[in-house]
């Protein structure tokens, strides 16, 4: 699990409100001292919801969303993006949801805490993502799972236990496991056969578990998290292409180029720029 963004201060959506746009993160916002309106792209019409103070706002990485207000709005937020989330948080809110929640208690000490951990992390396994992707297999960056961890406990603590959803049944937890393990070897570029060989299933078992539980082949699940990471790593821009490719299990420049342009037709020199102009908070 991955960090990909985090801040905190005070806005004023009001005056600079930011446009709806797709995260491709799963977004923790805390929204406190102030007032602001949440913006939701929805059946291609805007929706504006207003924000009473406190209040969590969690967001799926599908979720089209922005934030504005009156000219005279102001707040302070501490936000948080990972690059998943638990199991019972996608259940409750979905990729392409949201959910809003008022806070009943005082949270601002733990939350800061939480934020001020995540600098803890940055200083061990790197600030960038060329640093923490050296550290990727030796040194998990576990104080981010932890941190991730604490907030779903925090969100579930304010949700009715009814809509947490059923636990994940034998098919959704090796799934999970084997995603996790080839995500944990990436780099390595492990085969279908060594993932199931790991998780101690057979490859055709795999592959009818993936199909039941996704919907999908174990290649194409393992396909999106190569370029999940890749495009995460080309947020740095000292990184070149061979190096992409290399941590995130393409083997060679040429061949990431081409399965990028032909999954996104578009091409990974041209996406750099573009996600590098992109507007963030």
């Amino acid at each position: 699990m991955l960090l990909l963004y985090r801040n905190r201060g005070e806005r004023r959506y009001g005056k600079a409100p930011l446009i709806p746009y797709r995260r491709g993160a799963w977004e923790f916002q805390f929204l406190f001292d102030g007032r602001c309106n949440l913006l939701l792209r929805k059946d291609e019409s805007l929706h504006a919801e207003r924000i009473t103070v406190p209040t969590l706002v969690v967001s799926g990485p599908d979720c089209v969303h922005g934030w504005g207000g009156e000219p005279s709005d102001f707040c302070r937020s501490i936000i948080f993006h990972f690059d998943e989330a638990e199991y019972t948080v996608r259940t409750i809110v979905g990729n392409e949801g949201y959910r809003r929640i008022p806070l009943r208690a005082p949270f601002l000490p733990l939350i800061e805490q939480l934020y001020d951990r995540c600098g803890e992390a940055r200083k061990t396994i790197g600030a960038t993502p060329i640093e923490a992707q050296r550290s990727m297999g030796v040194l998990e960056p576990l104080i981010y799972r932890i941190v991730a961890s604490e907030l779903t406990l925090f969100f579930l603590k304010h949700i009715p236990r009814a809509q947490w959803g059923d636990p994940p049944n034998y098919g959704t937890t090796k799934v999970n496991e084997a995603m996790a393990w080839y995500e944990a070897n990436l780099q390595k570029g492990p085969s279908i056969a060594e993932v199931a060989e790991a998780i101690h299933l057979s490859s055709s078992h795999l592959r009818r578990l993936f199909h039941k539980v996704r919907g999908i082949s174990p290649q194409e699940a393992f396909t999106d998290v190569q370029f999940e990471r890749a495009k995460w790593l080309m947020r740095d821009p000292e990184m070149t292409l061979e190096q992409i490719s290399e941590h995130a299990g393409f083997g060679s420049g040429s061949a990431f180029s081409r399965a990028f342009k032909a999954e996104f037709q578009i091409s990974p020199l041209a996406y750099r720029q573009r996600i590098q102009a992109s507007p963030r908070k």
